[in-house]
């Protein structure tokens, strides 16, 4: 979910809310049957999608469908079972254990995949009344889903993830018009700005504005779409302009214009990440080194580190040592990797 925040928005936007464990419990009553902890749990997270220009976010573009399109697929497909006969003869079309959950788009239900409730693997089902199995499992089916948007180039599979008008697309796509369109994920470090929901702009403030934000969305009448709009909008550019700020402090430090406030005060939960090495006092060089958290950031510090001569080794070390602190907080993990990566623009 946080990744699809990060970096798919609109793919983000398209998730349905997380079932209850009423609504779940009210399915299994609707279908007649159990169904397994590991399907429950995701639905726990979302209940289906929407789906963004007709096309599913889970691996393989399949669409998670929501939870009555799963009562009315399975009944369809009972349905033709029945008529198919139930012989021993009788080709089978479906299992009362089979428990569809993705499609091959939110519209059109006639591909999908179900799980076999039975050996706990992931199948697919077709119109012509094809039944291959596709995965192990289907924690097995989430994990490598997981693997292939967080580490892209290890992922395997001729599935790659990629972008298409800011939403995940599985691909590379075949037709001409949406191949040309497509760019696939190569594992890029975060946005430069918060995805603009609640949750991140929220992140991305500096502390002391966050009981302003918190007192405003507490107060807000969430049945209002447009006073919902504009209080996202208003602190998001807000969460954008600290966001900038934070950047030019970190290219002014890096560049060794200005000094960062040594001893910057960070709120407790970020405090409580850090190595207790660098929490207090300036530590060593091995003790920031082991602090910075992305190869790219130590490559420059080891770069600076290389390049100073010894009088100017305490400046630097106080520098790397706040910017090691900073990167503790989201907000400032963002900052340091957006400079670092080439990706701040100044004025």
């Amino acid at each position: 979910m946080e990744w699809l925040a990060e970096y798919a928005p609109p793919s983000y936007a398209a998730l349905k809310p997380g079932a209850s464990d009423d609504e779940i419990a009210a399915l299994e009553e609707a279908l007649g049957v159990s169904v397994p902890q590991e399907l429950k749990a995701l639905w726990r997270l979302s209940a289906g999608e929407d789906g963004v220009a007709g096309s599913g976010l889970m691996l393989g573009n399949w669409a998670l469908i929501p939870l009555d399109a799963v009562i009315e697929v399975y009944r369809m497909q009972m349905r033709f079972q029945e008529e198919n006969g139930e012989d021993e003869d009788a080709l089978v079309l479906w299992k009362p254990s089979w428990i569809p959950f993705c499609s091959f788009n939110p519209d059109d239900t006639v591909y999908g995949l179900y799980l076999n409730g039975e050996t706990g693997e992931v199948c697919k089902w077709t119109r012509f009344g094809e039944r291959e199995r596709e995965y192990e499992s289907l924690p097995a089916y989430l994990e490598l889903m997981a693997v292939s948007l967080e580490a892209p180039l290890a992922g395997s599979g001729p599935q790659k993830p990629g972008m298409r008008g800011g939403a995940l697309v599985w691909g590379p796509p075949l037709d001409g018009e949406h191949k040309d369109q497509w760019v696939r994920h190569l594992g890029q470090a975060p946005p430069r700005h918060p995805a603009k929901t609640l949750g991140a702009i929220r992140e991305a403030l500096p502390g002391d504005e966050r009981a302003g934000f918190d007192g405003q969305r507490d107060a807000l009448d969430l049945s209002d779409p447009e006073a919902v709009a504009v209080f996202r909008d208003y602190w998001w550019e807000r969460a954008v302009q600290a966001q900038e700020e934070l950047e030019d402090d970190v290219a002014a430090a890096l560049g060794g214009n200005i000094m960062v406030q040594p001893g910057r005060k960070l709120a407790p939960e970020y405090e409580a990440t850090l190595p207790p090495a660098i929490r207090h006092l300036p530590p060593s060089m091995d003790d920031i080194r082991a602090a910075l958290r992305h190869e790219s950031v130590r490559a420059r510090f080891d770069r600076e580190f290389m390049d100073a001569i010894p009088p100017h080794y305490p400046a630097l070390l106080l520098r790397w040592w706040d910017l090691a602190r900073l990167m503790a907080d989201p907000r400032g993990d963002r900052a340091v990797r957006a400079v670092v990566n080439d990706r701040h623009a100044s004025g």
